[in-house]
């Protein structure tokens, strides 16, 4: 989110983009960066292990945690400058950020309206999906026939099932508060999963696909979800490498995000947090992206397919229509004083737009058809 943002940037101000997997190395085998002109990695603008650039230097420096001063400083030229003019005099400007920035600049009331496109789009104009990953994804399509036609020729609809549980060594910042979910929770799964079958599908027969940050968390779920009437098959991918931080566990945790963008209904499982979760909106935003299925063409995929979110830290209604757009996340507890700048609030117009970290906010509680005016479940 951070590298197409900066791409919009660089193609508003007419400047060429240059990216070092410097920080997160292990995804340029997740990613596989498409020929773009002004775009550029930095070993194929230099051979030498630092580079020095004799101009001035703008530091963008933006993250949810950071100096509130500073921070408005950063919306001010984001969100309300003309970025050609206040960028002008500086030969480099660097990004630092964990933020997905570009509905800031959408707000800018110096950029067109249609200059800046969705996360889908921005993924798909800048990346494909590596290599390893997708081959992995592909012999796992062909293995478990996924999709395809049965014996009265209709294809068998797939749901993705995905759990969001806490992983040792992890950030604790709006992070899962337990590996596996408890039966309460599995129960809820449970109950929301045969609702959106019965509110998504027009088949009787499904797989499921069950994909999790932890081993005991799936293999819950692949518990629970014994003697599901229409269930046909549970599939899992085998021998998975959870360490994200890992290259293998980078390319496993692609190929898992390909499969979930093939499916027909998205369900999400968090623990303990609102639902909001980068790995879904990748996911999602795969969608666009179908080159790699092109010798498979029944799986072929437009649009985004429901997504549902099964948590616990949304009040007493514990399944949810969610959106399936990625949020920017909540930078306006700072507060107006930070906020605040000469065009007005770009956070509060991102948000005004739809383009925020809605939290508990952003979901919709699903109801059953059972009561006269629907039973939330």
């Amino acid at each position: 989110v951070v590298m197409v943002s900066a791409h919009m940037l660089a193609k508003l101000t007419g400047r060429t983009l240059l990216l070092h997997w410097n920080v997160n190395s292990v995804s340029r085998h997740a990613f596989k960066l498409k020929e773009l002109p002004g775009v550029r990695l930095l070993p194929d603008y230099s051979d030498k292990s630092e580079v020095v650039f004799s101009g001035p230097v703008k530091h963008l420096y933006l993250f949810h945690m950071m100096n509130s001063e500073n921070l408005g400083e950063v919306l001010e030229t984001l969100g309300c400058s003309d970025l050609q003019q206040s960028l002008s005099r500086y030969q480099v400007v660097t990004v630092s950020s964990n933020l997905f920035f570009a509905p800031l600049l959408k707000v800018n009331p110096h950029v067109p309206e249609d200059a800046i496109p969705g996360f889908p789009e921005m993924l798909h104009e800048m990346f494909a999906p590596g290599q390893q990953p997708v081959k992995r994804a592909l012999e796992f399509l062909r293995e478990t026939g996924w999709g395809k036609l049965d014996w009265w020729g209709i294809n068998i609809p797939v749901i993705a099932i995905h759990v969001r549980a806490r992983e040792d060594g992890e950030d604790n910042d709006d992070w899962p508060t337990a590996s596996s979910p408890n039966r309460i929770m599995l129960d809820k799964l449970r109950h929301c999963l045969e609702h959106a079958i019965a509110r998504e599908l027009k088949v009787k027969t499904f797989d499921i696909f069950v994909a999790s940050t932890t081993e005991s968390a799936r293999s819950a779920v692949v518990e629970t979800l014994g003697e599901l009437p229409g269930l046909r098959n549970v599939l899992t991918m085998k021998s998975l490498d959870r360490n994200r931080k890992a290259d293998t566990g980078a390319v496993d945790a692609m190929a898992e995000a390909l499969l979930i963008s093939r499916a027909e209904v998205f369900l999400r499982l968090v623990i303990g947090t609102s639902g909001f979760s980068t790995f879904a909106y990748l996911s999602n935003a795969l969608r666009l992206q179908n080159d790699w299925v092109n010798d498979l063409p029944w799986l072929k995929r437009r649009g985004f397919a429901p997504n549902y979110v099964v948590t616990e830290g949304c009040g007493p209604n514990r399944c949810y229509l969610a959106p399936p757009d990625v949020r920017m996340a909540n930078i306006g507890w700072h507060g107006k004083q930070y906020t605040q700048r000469s065009c007005g609030d770009p956070v509060e117009k991102v948000e005004r737009k739809g383009s925020s970290a809605l939290g508990c906010r952003g979901l919709r509680p699903v109801t059953s058809k059972s009561g006269p005016t629907g039973d939330e479940l």
